[in-house]
């Protein structure tokens, strides 16, 4: 598949008659109706994806489906560092909406393992809430993650499937359907580590030894086809390589 051009923020204003939201608006829908993840040729759906919803952002940081899709489609789907850029904008801009500080924070949480933005952004969802119980539990989830009690996994998929359970619509639930066999691969292989782990006495050194030791039957397969590496001591989701783009946190 040909790499997909988007085009930039600037000229998409002088398209849309210097209407920057009519032209957020477009642009969003381009990148809702033509994104897919189930192609062989995952770079250029993946440099499309990050583009389109960078673009967005610019033209309209506001954008509640742009945040809340950059979310699921680029955090979850190998671009953690272009979805926390979206999520800040929106945060910054939707200053009424608790979610995209909360989803910020998770994410600040799950791949940078940075407790202290992601307890901040927590502080910030709860500040925006109306409602007393939920902005409660946001500040307890702060607190949680800054003392390092909320460290399993199973609550990013338990996160992962409640957004597929309140997405509206069928691509989107079918995309958010490989990120959720994506992150339980992940949880299989921190599982096998853990009980190799303990059974060994010593920390693992190499994911081939969980084969040998009969803990796998098999390295999990990722839908997405950027599969898991093995870094530090610990197993994570690989993140998508594009080539050309500049990349970074």
């Amino acid at each position: 598949m040909a790499d997909r051009v988007v085009i930039s923020a600037p000229v998409q204003v002088l398209l849309a008659g210097g209407d920057r939201f009519l032209a957020a608006d477009f642009e969003a829908i381009r990148a809702a109706a033509t994104a897919d993840d189930s192609t062989a040729d995952n770079e250029a759906s993946a440099s499309f994806r990050i583009r389109a919803h960078r673009v967005v952002a610019q033209l309209n940081p506001c954008h509640e489906d742009n945040y809340y899709i950059a979310n699921a489609m680029l955090s979850w789907g190998g671009a953690p560092s272009e979805g926390l850029d979206v999520l800040r904008r929106a945060t910054d801009c939707r200053m009424w909406d608790e979610y995209p500080a909360f989803y910020l924070g998770f994410n600040e949480w799950f791949f940078n393992r940075d407790a202290a933005a992601a307890r901040n952004a927590m502080e910030l969802a709860s500040d925006r809430a109306a409602d007393p119980q939920q902005a409660a539990t946001l500040r307890r989830m702060g607190v949680m993650i800054e003392a390092g009690e909320f460290a399993d996994q199973r609550v990013a998929l338990a996160f992962l499937r409640q957004e597929r359970a309140q997405a509206g619509d069928d691509k989107l639930r079918e995309m958010l359907d490989r990120r959720i066999i994506r992150l339980e691969g992940l949880i299989a292989l921190r599982d096998a580590q853990a009980r190799y782990e303990t059974q060994a006495g010593q920390p693992l050194a190499h994911p081939q030894m969980l084969l040998d030791e009969g803990l796998l039957d098999a390295f999990p397969n990722d839908p997405l086809r950027l599969g898991y590496e093995f870094t530090d001591g610990q197993f994570r989701l690989r993140e998508v390589k594009v080539p050309g783009m500049k990349r970074g946190r």
